[in-house]
């Protein structure tokens, strides 16, 4: 009863999902530039009369008190878009040239606003404290540190939890596993130094180009040759940068690119492979090489009891969970949940008939019925985290209808 009731007040809330998800959908910002989605959010949940604060690189966090004490747990949504042409034709479509919301950040987003407004109201049912984590930069790897470092400013949460809408699955259906879910990330950086020179003569010149190229194709080997085959990882030369002119052996060439893995240890035997074996080929024409790395993004990795008490939230609220395999796709809730236990869950947001286009694709548009299961899912996972059991069907009644989403006053 409880878990039927959470879904019909997030049915409630879809006009007014909807509506904010497709107004953030028609001002999409790249990560790092999120000035006018970051003011949106805040002026919303100013509307809703929802206390927050907004850090140094503009995240938006929220925060409802319970009537009583008791377990603090974090909600988490991303906000930023991607530097790519929209081309879904549909009316509420990108109004910024070249930006568009691909991965269904603005539901995420909508899906949270939701969830808020539906805790606003039933906060005196609760038992502890709700933040609501609006999270810049998720595509670049900003955002979580200030998040995380503000929420252990104030005490540290018990729980933390995030959705991610994935087009593979109808609404209603979630994965929520435990253990790995997501790879971790880190970028890296292999610059070979030789000696400039004249192309017509290059004994008198130490190029950079040949160690460079037998480099790249050699980290290919180390995925087939030295690493199990049961291992999951990607190492991926995606950049070769080299020369000016036709006829001038260069001083350095560059190969860049990014692995994926499942534990900082495989990421740092990963790391030292790659040095030594481009050092050694570097060496090998009578240049040098230096691997630098990035500051990588933690594996996301769900805690047993967490998936175990998402999948039930689930079922409560009628709908399904499966199981799905890892991706060596990443995300920055990984590093929420290297800090704090909790959940980061795949929720389906496929159309019900047609092709499903994947995120990342500039044809791309998550299905809106997928908001109601996000708001239902944060609604129920929170009474579970924060309350003390009490009868939703009672609240139902006390329940005021859905907000319209406030008028933003931010310049578009």
């Amino acid at each position: 009863m409880e878990g039927r009731t959470i879904r019909a007040l997030a049915e409630d809330q879809r006009d007014y999902m909807v509506r904010f998800r497709r107004e953030l959908h028609r001002h999409p910002e790249v990560a790092g530039e999120e000035v006018w989605t970051s003011g949106r959010i805040a002026a919303e949940l100013e509307h809703l009369g929802i206390p927050f604060v907004v850090d140094e690189r503009r995240n938006v966090i929220g925060r409802i008190r319970g009537a009583r004490p008791g377990k603090r747990l974090a909600l988490r949504a991303d906000f930023d878009a991607l530097p790519m042409t929209e081309a879904t034709g549909l009316p509420y479509a990108s109004e910024i040239p070249g930006v568009m919301h691909a991965c269904g950040h603005d539901a995420h987003a909508a899906g949270l606003m939701g969830a808020a407004q539906l805790l606003w109201q039933l906060r005196d049912q609760l038992a502890g404290e709700v933040f609501l984590c609006f999270q810049i930069g998720e595509e670049l790897g900003y955002g979580a540190p200030e998040i995380i470092r503000y929420l252990k400013e104030q005490g540290g949460v018990d729980f933390v939890a995030g959705i991610h809408l994935m087009p593979d699955w109808q609404p209603g259906t979630f994965i929520c596993q435990s253990g790995p879910l997501m790879a971790g990330v880190a970028g890296w950086e292999i610059t070979v130094t030789g000696k400039g020179g004249h192309g017509s003569a290059p004994w008198n010149a130490i190029d950079p180009i040949r160690p460079a190229a037998e480099i790249l194709l050699r980290l290919g080997a180390i995925q087939g040759t030295r690493r199990s085959a049961f291992e999951q990882f990607v190492v991926s030369p995606c950049i070769f940068s080299a020369g000016t002119a036709r006829n001038i052996i260069p001083d350095t060439a560059l190969v860049s690119g990014t692995n994926r893995f499942f534990s900082a240890r495989q990421q740092e035997e990963l790391i030292a492979m790659m040095e030594q074996t481009a050092q050694q080929i570097a060496a090998s024409y009578g240049a040098r090489a230096e691997l630098v790395q990035g500051p990588p993004t933690m594996a996301v990795v769900n805690d047993p009891a967490a998936a175990a008490l998402a999948a039930q939230v689930v079922r409560e609220i009628g709908g399904s969970v499966q199981q799905a395999t890892p991706l060596l796709a990443s995300d920055n809730m990984g590093d929420y949940l290297q800090t704090f236990p909790g959940i980061y869950v795949f929720a389906g947001s496929g159309p019900w008939e047609g092709e499903r286009l994947p995120i990342h694709n500039a044809a791309y548009s998550p299905n809106e019925d997928a908001l109601t299961w996000s708001a239902a899912f944060f609604t129920g996972l929170t009474l579970a985290v924060c309350g003390e059991g009490e009868q939703l069907s009672k609240a139902k009644g006390g329940m005021t209808d859905a907000a319209e989403p406030a008028e933003s006053g931010f310049p578009v």
